[in-house]
């Protein structure tokens, strides 16, 4: 579950945290451009609403994968990508696209500079969201546009057709994915439902809406569910949260056309510099 308790989610965004995972592995490139498939759809159609223009420079922070960085390059004079591995990045070229290891709670941007910024499953991880936001905020120029994206893990339930001891293992194992990503690495799994609120401190006109689908297995939402979970499922186990039997019979399941549930809320929130 951009970056996405989604271990599923996010890039690197800041030094201090204790991100779940390493974009120099191999398993971490498959999980951007699995989450690429699930979430760009939404990201393209709320970027696009806003009506990019020609001579906008655009900032994507935390650009993870840089499948939104390279659609924005298709319609902007600038786009500066930023993450702190830049890992998966450094294989991308456009002319017009500069990518930049930067850390978002301490490196300095330019004061006005952008005409947009978007940001996709990057406030969750930060320690101080409010703060990323005010220092982002100021690189805006005046009436620019920042959205940023942030999921909510309150819409996460099995489809109730699934059999029910399977439905079971999968509440267990993913209210322990939420913990462990809380407890070991400060992920917010319920931050979706503040990012609006937060932005609102900074911004004027700010604006949300969420948007949530079915994750079944054999499908990308269901191999999001395996990438992530392979990767949690030492930290479960010993934590106690789950059975070992549980994570990997989600694990398993995550192939199975017949696993389904309700994915996270997708909270996409904007707002234009004062």
């Amino acid at each position: 579950m951009d970056g996405a308790h989604l271990p599923l989610y996010g890039g690197g965004t800041a030094a201090d945290q204790t991100y779940a995972f390493d974009n120099a592995r191999a398993v971490q490139r498959e999980r951007l451009r699995t989450l690429e498939a699930l979430l760009d759809g939404g990201t393209i159609r709320h970027l696009a609403e806003l009506g990019i223009e020609r001579d906008w420079r655009c900032l994507e922070v935390g650009a993870g994968g840089g499948s939104i960085a390279l659609w924005l390059c298709e319609r902007a004079s600038s786009v500066v990508a930023t993450d702190l591995d830049t890992t998966v990045l450094s294989g991308l070229s456009r002319p017009n696209l500069e990518i930049r290891a930067h850390d978002v709670m301490r490196d300095e941007l330019p004061d006005g500079a952008f005409d947009l910024i978007h940001m996709r499953l990057l406030l969750a991880w930060l320690p101080d969201p409010a703060h990323a936001l005010s220092r982002l905020a100021r690189a805006l120029r005046p009436g620019g546009t920042l959205i940023a994206e942030e999921m909510d893990f309150v819409s996460v339930v099995p489809d109730p057709h699934m059999p029910a001891g399977a439905a079971r293992a999968f509440a267990r194992v993913s209210a322990a994915h939420d913990v462990i990503l809380a407890e070991h690495h400060g992920f917010d799994p319920y931050y979706g439902r503040r990012v609006a609120g937060d932005l609102a401190a900074e911004l004027t006109g700010v604006a949300c809406e969420a948007r949530a689908t079915m994750w079944r297995g054999g499908e990308p939402g269901g191999a999001i569910w395996r990438l992530t979970l392979v990767q949690l499922r030492d930290a479960i186990v010993e934590r106690g949260l789950a059975s070992a039997a549980d994570v990997d019979a989600v694990v398993e399941r995550s192939g199975d056309p017949g696993f389904s549930a309700v994915s996270p809320l997708v909270m996409a929130a904007w707002g234009r510099r004062r």
